[in-house]
């Protein structure tokens, strides 16, 4: 007898790269779970391990809502781990509410979800609408000559207008000037022409979202057209795969990070940042980005709250969510109820210097101080 634990996962796709890291992670999660004797359950006065259930979703919404709903109502899942990426949770989790089964949602950061108060969804991200607050309360106190800020965004999904609101109401809130606001072009045509836009008006502070590949063809653009700003930063900066892709011209960007090694955070439950690092390296012959560990961390928490609740049933698991409060690698975990929206954790922001990433802010868990 196992737990079955499922997931709809971008294995292919726009959100592959993500979805892949989040499957290893929880891959990881599980044969960790068996190597420490299995998961507490008082109910049954048994440990039991894990079995993996794992869909590709192809990241393609309606996939994610079919694959979870056959999660839910044929493979008939113990615990159910939610998709990469904030459209695709959108789409799970009305699913999962109706079912009233509990979506341990790692990869879903859009306010929107919070919003829509789906009783029986479970966040561990920091939501958007905080994603370069960090970066521009990093400039207040290095560079408050800084106000003239440029928002660039993806145009699909609830994640980029999300991360922009919520960066647009701090910038304004803190006497600095927005001049700029407008969504990525579909073309390379549109990127140059925003590139040659961005030189005419000279703002001070440059941060662009979308998908990956939106990211990515931004900063190209930036450093191909010479486009200089006291700060510039895109959302996917933080992945090890935007390094790989800009190469050299990765230097300077700054990017906020749900996760980073030199957190240094120090777990009541599962294994210590460093030593999940060196598990993943030798599993999986790569290193962690966040995504990874999101959803390693997902694992950890379904299971606390289990052993809490001494039960596998959903009702009970979900009310000991909303109590506990405890921290993992991927840092705390504390939920506002009744939404299930996660207050406990807090972001970082890195920058690339040279090869090095190194966090440079908030000061407490600075490594570096960021290069303007």
């Amino acid at each position: 007898m196992a737990i079955k634990v499922g997931a709809a996962l971008s294995l292919s796709g726009g959100f592959a790269l993500q979805g892949r890291q989040a499957a290893r992670g929880l891959r990881l999660w599980a044969e960790d779970v068996e190597r420490t004797g299995g998961v507490a359950v008082r109910d049954r006065d048994v440990r039991l391990p894990v079995e993996m259930v794992i869909y590709d979703d192809e990241s393609r919404t309606g996939l994610a809502a079919a694959r979870v709903e056959k999660l839910i109502a044929e493979d008939r899942v113990d615990l159910l781990i939610g998709p990469y990426s904030s459209a695709l949770t959108m789409a799970a989790a009305p699913v999962a509410d109706r079912y009233r089964k509990v979506l341990w949602n790692h990869g879903g950061a859009s306010d929107a979800i919070a919003r829509r108060n789906f009783r029986f969804v479970v966040g561990l991200a920091s939501p958007a609408s905080q994603y370069f607050v960090g970066i521009l309360r990093m400039l207040m106190h290095v560079a408050p000559s800084a106000t003239r800020v440029a928002f660039v965004y993806g145009a699909r999904g609830t994640f980029p207008p999300a991360v922009i609101a919520g960066a647009e109401r701090y910038a304004r809130d803190n006497g600095m000037r927005v001049i700029l606001k407008a969504p990525y072009p579909p073309a390379r045509e549109g990127l140059a022409a925003l590139g040659a836009q961005l030189t005419t008006q000279s703002p001070d502070v440059i941060l662009g979202v979308g998908r990956m590949e939106e990211d990515v063809q931004f900063a190209r653009t930036l450093k191909a057209q010479r486009v200089r700003a006291r700060a510039m930063g895109v959302v996917a900066a933080p992945l090890r795969e935007f390094s790989a892709a800009l190469g050299r011209d990765t230097h300077g960007f700054l990017g906020p990070s749900q996760w980073e090694l030199g957190a240094r955070y120090r777990p009541d439950v599962g294994p210590a940042p460093a030593e999940f690092v060196t598990r993943f390296r030798d599993r999986f012959g790569g290193e962690p980005d966040y995504p990874a560990v999101q959803a390693y961390a997902a694992g950890l928490v379904a299971q606390r709250c289990v052993e809490a609740a001494g039960t596998l049933r959903d009702g009970p698991v979900r009310e000991e969510a909303d109590k506990l409060d405890f921290t993992t690698l991927y840092g705390r975990f504390k939920l506002a109820a009744p939404a299930g929206e996660q207050i406990g954790h807090s972001m970082v922001i890195v920058q690339w210097q040279d090869d090095r990433k190194p966090i440079v802010w908030p000061p407490e868990v600075a490594e570096a101080q960021p290069e303007l």
